[in-house]
């Protein structure tokens, strides 16, 4: 159970980098967002 609440941390934090990569955020804020709160920026971006 650890191991699938990881990789959907991680793949979720992933995807809302490049989601915010494609708005043109400055590569700083996305890596502050994505680092504090990877789901919520996702949800935020969805």
């Amino acid at each position: 159970m650890r191991r699938l609440i990881f990789w959907t941390t991680v793949v979720s934090g992933i995807a809302a980098a490049y989601l915010l990569y494609k708005k043109g955020v400055p590569p700083g804020t996305i890596a502050s967002e994505v680092i504090a709160n990877p789901v919520g920026t996702l949800i935020h971006e969805l």
